[in-house]
């Protein structure tokens, strides 16, 4: 398995450079020395040090025709690593800011005929933008895609785990500490972790009870810069569907058990039409912000987002 961070694959060349970490930095030794043989053949092949491309993008001296074939080329060699490669391409969603059609490189070089010993795992944190590069007939991947939803972790798991880690570091967590900060975070797995890790470091040498547990948790709360912070004020700089989807997150979130139709709320939140919150919601959810809970109810997937737009609400009473 090779992981491909795309966290800075804002250009082929990048994207190139971003490979080149993969296979270089792989933990596994026969790896990186299978990866070395192919890389060399393929620079003599091409004539060019694939550990140059961070210069071109310095300079801007390579042609994007050029990068293009390059990464074609590099990719195809993953195929020859061993006999079953799965490559997983973390933070996928960058490449919709990748000029090049990085889309249609990969799926040449690595996806159909002459390629079933590939297989590739594509993750990321914008559902909306890996819907549009996978569920797009006009997308290269179009209809390549198996999608899976991770199943939750239970909330007995998540304790024991969580247990175990503060208990690695020499600083142990009481037990009622633990239960709060699981209902703090609804065992939401990136919430979670992130409570737990400011609970260590918001600790000092002070034993981790409860009262560390919701300092850390009001100093999330305050950041403004946290990503559920960003989010609102994105959709509250944006075009009018923005502005309605911006409203209808904040009356999910100040009434999560009243229905999305009401008159009164819309008049409140200054939705216009009674529907439009309901309308809003399919978007929402294309955003990786909300999930259909049954019948016409939405929830709020992440527990933050949720309790930040609660405590900022402007139409709240």
């Amino acid at each position: 398995m090779v992981r491909v961070d795309l966290k800075r694959a804002l250009s082929i060349p990048a994207f190139i450079s971003c490979v080149n970490d993969a296979l270089e930095e792989h933990p596994e030794r026969a790896v990186r020395r299978a990866a070395a043989r192919e890389l060399e053949v393929l620079e003599r092949e091409i004539g060019f040090d694939l550990k140059l491309i961070k210069g071109t993008v310095r300079r801007g001296t390579r042609q994007a025709e050029e990068a293009a074939e390059m990464l074609h080329a590099q990719l195809r060699t993953l195929s020859r690593l061993a006999g079953h490669v799965v490559v997983c391409f973390d933070e996928f969603q960058r490449l919709n800011r990748c000029p090049g059609e990085p889309l249609a490189i990969i799926g040449s070089a690595l996806v159909g005929s002459g390629k079933g010993n590939v297989s590739l795992l594509l993750t990321g944190s914008i559902r909306e933008y890996l819907e549009m590069m996978l569920n797009n007939s006009r997308e290269p991947l179009f209809n390549q895609a198996f999608k899976a939803r991770l199943p939750a972790i239970g909330r007995a798991e998540f304790h024991e785990f969580l247990a175990f880690q503060f208990e690695a570091t020499g600083r142990s967590i009481d037990e009622r500490a633990l239960d709060y900060l699981l209902a703090l975070s609804a065992a939401h797995p990136k919430r979670t972790q992130q409570l737990a890790w400011a609970t260590w470091r918001h600790g000092g040498r002070r034993p981790l009870d409860v009262t560390v547990v919701q300092d850390a948790f009001e100093e999330l709360m305050d950041d403004q810069q946290a990503d559920f912070a960003v989010m609102e004020e994105t959709l509250a700089n944006g075009e009018e569907a923005q502005a309605t989807e911006r409203k209808a997150l904040y009356l999910l979130a100040d009434h999560p058990d009243a229905g999305l139709t009401g008159t009164g709320l819309a008049a409140r939140y200054g939705l216009g039409a009674h529907t439009n919150a309901k309308k809003a919601m399919p978007r929402l959810a294309r955003r990786g912000l909300v999930e259909h809970a049954g019948a016409d109810r939405w929830k709020i997937i992440d527990p933050f987002l949720a309790e930040w737009l609660r405590r900022n609400s402007p139409f709240a009473e």
